[in-house]
């Protein structure tokens, strides 16, 4: 009776772990199984237009003395307020591709293992390691704006606040009126103007011994004069701001897109902010070039086999009012038609790449 259990014990734990090893082969197979039979879910790309707009800010603040500028200077229109002015000095587009949520597919069975993707999902190859390009746009950056220094004539006369003492004070005691510091200041600025002329004038004569030393002098003193100048006609600040912009076309038609909102007075501005006008993005597809490729068939698919895009080239536009601020032909692919690869480059035979902008095959090679 020992030796019978003993052997029905051992016959027990071989049964388990032959029960366990089964269990075990079997469930790798199931797992592959069940991936070939859920498939993977791939997306076509659609082609974005990334816009990128440079401008330049000028802000001119009016000087203190602006209302006796023609008076002393003979100076006319001298700015009476401060005044800020936007232009667009330069317009760029180039095109980018992103997940199409309008164009999602499953590829079922062996195939499925075959495919390459983008991180987002976006088919880029079959048969082909294929790597994806880094993308390194940045969109809707809106800078800060330069604050303008609190005190920007620290310097406004050569001479004193007070009025010359008299024979009864030792100083004088009374403010001087705004009207006499502006005259004041005219005055310096024609006599440094007549001292600049002679010094000019002294190079023909007699030459100081230090070249640099002169053109130092020459220097300074059109710095002061400038200085001085300001503070009737006023200082100007200039500087640049980048910003940039994704827009993407809807498969139907691309006009009458809002891509972003200009004012002169403000700058750049998001589409959402009404305050400035519209800049319209146009896109115009080649509507003869989309009619013979639908004429061959390949907008025909299937209930089975992997899809890619045939993509239409476009003329985009960029419209300020009538005004065309920019213009370029481009390769749309949600514009396109969506059609299947023949079954006979499906076998492993082949290595395929796909554009992962316009979804175009780029590439077929045989392995």
């Amino acid at each position: 009776m020992r030796v019978l259990t003993a052997l029905l014990l051992v016959a027990g734990l071989v049964a388990s772990n032959l029960s366990l090893s089964a269990k075990d082969d079997k469930k790798k197979p199931a797992n592959e199984l069940a991936a070939f039979a859920g498939g993977i879910v791939y997306s076509l790309p659609r082609t974005g237009i990334h816009i990128e707009v440079e401008v330049v800010q000028e802000q001119l603040i009016h000087g203190p003395y602006f209302a006796y500028a023609q008076k002393y200077l003979g100076i006319n229109n001298a700015a009476k307020a401060d005044v800020e002015n936007w232009t667009i000095i330069n317009i760029g587009m180039e095109t980018y591709g992103e997940p199409d949520p309008n164009a999602l597919y499953r590829a079922t069975g062996s195939i499925a293992t075959l495919l390459s993707l983008t991180d987002d999902g976006v088919l880029l190859g079959i048969n082909s390691e294929v790597k994806q390009a880094e993308s390194k746009l940045i969109t809707n950056v809106f800078p800060f704006r330069r604050a303008i220094p609190d005190n920007l004539w620290s310097d406004v006369s050569m001479h004193s606040f007070l009025s010359e003492k008299d024979t009864t004070k030792r100083a004088g005691s009374n403010f001087k009126s705004f009207e006499e510091k502006a005259a004041e200041a005219a005055n310096d600025i024609l006599k440094l103007r007549k001292r600049k002329a002679l010094t000019l004038a002294a190079k023909y004569d007699k030459l100081p011994p230090d070249g640099d030393a002169y053109k130092v002098m020459v220097t300074e003193l059109d710095r002061i004069i400038d200085n001085y100048l300001s503070l009737f006609i006023g200082k100007t600040f200039t500087k640049k701001y980048k910003h940039s912009f994704n827009v993407v076309p809807d498969g139907k038609n691309g006009k009458g897109i809002v891509a972003f909102r200009f004012s002169p007075n403000v700058g750049v501005l998001p589409e959402s902010n009404v305050s400035g006008k519209p800049i319209m993005l146009e896109i115009e597809p080649n509507t003869e070039m989309k009619q013979k490729i639908e004429a061959t068939g390949a907008s025909e698919v299937t209930t089975k086999g992997i899809y890619y895009r045939v993509p239409v080239l476009a003329q985009a536009r960029l419209l300020n009012g009538a005004d065309i601020l920019a213009q370029a032909k481009i390769t749309i692919a949600q514009l396109g038609v969506v059609t299947a690869l023949p079954d006979g480059l499906l076998n492993g035979e082949y290595s395929i790449e796909f554009h992962p902008v316009t979804g175009a095959i780029r590439i077929i090679k045989t392995n």
